[in-house]
């Protein structure tokens, strides 16, 4: 059998760290904003409606999925329209 030519390897000089220098930690102890989770659900893949939420509001609770959304409310599938400066947290529900 014929013996092929050696591969070139270069020498590593410096001293490589990539992983060490940028490091991010998930909060879990921190609510997540209610607009990245209004985004979450209306730019995620599916259909909203699909996505079934738990809103709570200064005055009510809701346990319904999202419609609509528009610049200041959103419309639930029961026809209740939320102001989304009402909303003290929404939440997805599990299993979904």
């Amino acid at each position: 059998m014929k013996e092929l030519p050696k591969i070139y390897k270069g020498d590593i000089t410096k001293n490589i760290d990539n992983n060490k220098k940028v490091c991010r930690f998930k909060n879990e102890n921190k609510s997540p904003d209610i607009e990245e989770v209004l985004k979450e659900i209306f730019n995620g893949i599916g259909y909203p409606y699909n996505i079934g939420v738990i809103i709570r509001t200064k005055d009510n609770s809701y346990d319904t999925t999202l419609v609509s959304r528009g610049s200041k409310n959103v419309v639930t599938i029961d026809n209740e329209v939320i102001m989304i400066e009402d909303i003290i947290s929404i939440e997805k529900k599990t299993g979904n």
